[in-house]
């Protein structure tokens, strides 16, 4: 008796408490955010937690605070230098859920939010925890962009969305029955219906009276109820609908799940028109691109800014809007489209239009951007780059990377290093040699090798005779000193004479590299002596600055050589007349005048020029 008894009563409480749990039962909804790391998205799911509250529409009879439309209270008590360990995600795959409430504190559904570290293919498999069959129709996915970095939007867009559209090409293939059939793909497709269903009937909600409310909430405790929404479509069964065909452009990629691309810190604006002299056309360039884009796709599109956290709470309702509205319950969204702001932009699934994005600003071409995506997305599911005259490339060549340089590097000439100086010296040695030893075809026309300077040495002495045997240079001072002996113009000239400089390695004599004393010396009279060899500066051929040259070095060489003896100086300056005049020629060469000085060479140059 006690036994049954006891199984009565065991039986009696698993019902009953069966009865509460199913009563209690709350569904489970699944959020994936995609986005590239320090893109916003730890704060993003901080703020969907923490929801802000909507934002605060002030009477004009009140004073105004200049908060900008932030909500002062809810921004003070959110602190963002701590947030939550679960939204700052550092796994491959991290996970982390929101409990949505009512009113009245009662647990309304739970939001599981997970999210993908990289866009690699290495983390693609680890999509099937968080997007499968039986989950696919309860998900909504986020693609987080960061206006920081606006040049990158497009290229992350078609990342993640490729990774997406791995993701549910995937799902297709499960639960095969045949080459034709599978469960997933018909999950697929019944979604996809769903999806083109809610853009065909969407409408825009009716505004609600901002000024009743706000006078409400200031006066009683009592809030006004807001008008009714009236549908577009009036008629009482589902079968008998009328919907309208989609609009040009959109949803021409439909993957069966509900997708809102996010668009964080967009109060970045500001820095981006300050730092890098962004304009109201490239803001609306922008913002036409992305729409023209989520259009494809059916996504809806957010800006949010922890600057206004309003925009959060709109984000927040939205997702629940399409999460939680089934069809015997609706959740509704009472927000309409905002594109003016630029920093608060709300687009709804299923409101954008081509021609509403041609009224933003006039100029934009959405078939161009329709066909390069197009045409990108084939590149980017091929793992290769896309064109440059895609949507990404035109895109990117008016939105720049400032962090890369405008000449591509393949343009930039290589450095160039300069060769030492005595290494090239060394190596065209030779070469100067040779050209230095061509005959000079200037003054007569005679061939003379003392015309040209050297390499090395004092200036107007030939390489050629260094390498001059001492016969060489006795037969071309006789020959020489022959012509100027016949001249009638220079026999009565002063016993001048003009050393001669020998660059000779084998003649030991002279100081500072000149040589005087062996060689021999040409006087203006015509006269050489015997024992002398050739000279330099008087060969018959040579230019003034030689003769100018060898004339002040012999003067310089006198000098130098005051203190020797009389017999090295009558070797220096033998005379070569046998007039009575000559003997003092040596004592008078240290006090010639500048008048004669002039004199001399206005003969030499009378006689270079014949």
């Amino acid at each position: 008796m006690t036994s049954t008894q006891t199984v009565e009563n065991v039986e009696i409480w698993s019902t009953i408490l069966t009865g509460v749990a199913s009563s209690k039962m709350v569904p489970t909804k699944k959020l994936l955010v995609l986005g590239d790391p320090n893109s916003g998205k730890s704060t993003l799911i901080h703020y969907l937690k923490n929801d802000p509250g909507p934002q605060i529409i002030q009477n004009e009879n009140e004073e105004s605070t200049n908060n900008f439309g932030i909500n002062n209270n809810y921004s003070n008590n959110i602190p963002l230098d701590h947030l939550d360990d679960d939204a700052t995600n550092t796994l491959a795959l991290g996970y982390s859920f929101i409990d949505v409430q009512d009113e009245e504190n009662e647990a309304v559904a739970r939001l599981g939010v997970y999210q993908l570290g990289l866009s690699a293919i290495e983390y693609m498999p680890l999509l099937k925890f968080a997007l499968s069959t039986d989950t696919l129709a309860d998900s909504v996915v986020l693609i987080v962009l960061d206006w920081t970095r606006p040049w990158e939007f497009l290229e992350t867009f078609q990342r993640w969305i490729n990774v997406l559209q791995h993701r549910i090409d995937e799902i297709c293939k499960e639960g095969s029955a045949g080459e034709s059939w599978s469960r997933g793909k018909a999950v697929v497709d019944e979604l996809r219906e769903k999806v083109e269903h809610y853009l065909q009937t969407y409408t825009e909600p009716v505004p609600v009276n901002t000024f009743n409310m706000a006078a409400s909430t200031s006066t009683s405790s009592t809030v006004v109820p807001p008008t009714p929404v009236v549908p577009l479509v009036t008629t009482t069964t589902a079968a008998d609908q009328v919907t309208l065909p989609l609009t040009q452009g959109s949803l021409t990629n439909n993957l069966g799940i509900s997708i809102v691309v996010v668009c964080c810190k967009s109060d970045a604006q500001n820095t981006l028109e300050q730092t890098l002299d962004y304009k109201d056309e490239q803001f609306d360039f922008i913002q036409q691109t992305l729409r023209c884009i989520c259009m494809k796709f059916g996504a809806a599109l957010f800006y949010t800014s922890t600057l206004q956290p309003y925009t959060f709470h709109n984000l927040r309702q939205y997702i629940l809007h399409r999460l939680l509205t089934t069809s015997t319950k609706s959740y509704p969204f009472q927000l309409k489209a905002q594109v003016v702001e630029r920093d608060a932009v709300l687009v709804p699934a299923g409101w954008d239009s081509w021609g509403k994005l041609r009224v933003l600003r006039d100029g934009f071409d959405c078939e161009s951007v329709h066909q390069g995506w197009e045409s990108d997305m084939d590149a980017v599911t091929d793992r290769q780059q896309p064109g440059s005259h895609g949507a990404r490339g035109n895109y990117e060549e008016i939105i720049s990377n400032p962090n890369v340089s405008e000449q591509p590097l393949n343009n930039i000439s290589p450095p160039v290093t300069c060769e030492d100086e005595q290494a090239f010296l060394e190596r065209h040695f030779e070469t100067l040699q040779h050209v230095s030893e061509m005959p000079n075809r200037k003054g007569t026309g005679a061939q003379s090798t003392t015309t040209r300077p050297s390499v090395v040495g004092p200036l107007g002495v030939s390489v050629l005779d260094m390498g001059r045997n001492d016969d060489r240079r006795k037969d071309a001072a006789s020959d020489t000193l022959q012509k100027l002996s016949t001249s009638s113009s220079l026999t009565t000239s002063s016993n001048v004479t003009l050393p001669a400089i020998d660059t000779n390695v084998n003649n030991a004599g002279g100081s500072n590299g000149v040589v005087v004393g062996n060689n021999t010396s040409t006087t203006a009279s015509g006269v050489a002596s015997g024992s002398g060899t050739g000279a330099a500066g008087a060969t018959g051929a040579g230019p003034s600055h030689e003769v100018l040259n060898n004339f002040f070095l012999s003067l310089l060489s006198k000098k130098a050589s005051s203190g020797t003896s009389p017999t090295s100086r009558e070797e220096l300056t033998t005379p070569t007349s046998a007039s009575p005049a000559s003997a003092g020629t040596t004592a008078r060469r240290a006090t010639i005048s500048r008048k004669d000085v002039h004199k001399e060479l206005d003969r030499m140059r009378q006689y270079v020029n014949k």
